[in-house]
């Protein structure tokens, strides 16, 4: 193996350092930005009010249960613990 017979000097090595917090800063800019676009993705609100007022107008056909039909549950006993 060759020794390396230039030294590099403080220039080389500040372009180095240059190029590495750009490539860093570019990589966070792009992890950040599809963060961003994955959770505004969600927020389309012409799907979501549809979506919503789909699913409205399908609870409010359903037919309430009649509970006073329904015989009590006398094997149930209330809990006893204390409460401090």
């Amino acid at each position: 193996m060759k020794m390396q017979k230039k030294d590099l000097g403080t220039q080389a090595i500040n372009f180095r350092l240059a190029v590495c917090k750009v490539c860093i800063t570019a990589c966070f800019a792009i992890a950040l930005s599809l963060f961003l676009f994955a959770c505004g993705s969600s927020k389309d609100t012409s799907s979501s009010d549809s979506t919503a007022t789909s699913i409205q107008a399908d609870t409010t056909a359903t037919t309430p249960v009649d509970t006073s039909a329904i015989k009590m549950d006398s094997s149930a006993r209330p809990d006893s613990t204390p409460i401090h």
